[in-house]
């Protein structure tokens, strides 16, 4: 898993991005995209300091509010 994107996958848009709530490490959200999962603080432009996200994806619940919150995802 790669830590940055793809030029391909900045030029696509993305087929389907979820975003979880990660309860074992607060103001984390989980981010599922084409690439991969990832660990990303749950705050403004929290995407620039992303990580590989590697441990269990079960029990994972969808932000459904961000609060506010923009990421700062390539669009």
């Amino acid at each position: 898993m790669r830590a940055s994107l793809s030029k391909t996958a900045m030029r696509e848009p993305h087929s389907m991005i979820r975003i979880y709530e990660y309860s074992r490490q607060p103001h984390y959200w989980i981010v599922h995209d084409d690439e991969g999962f990832w660990l990303v603080p749950a705050r403004t432009d929290g995407w620039s300091e992303r990580s590989p996200f590697i441990g269990h994806v079960t029990n994972l619940r969808e932000v459904n509010d961000f609060k506010g919150i923009a990421l700062g995802m390539p669009q």
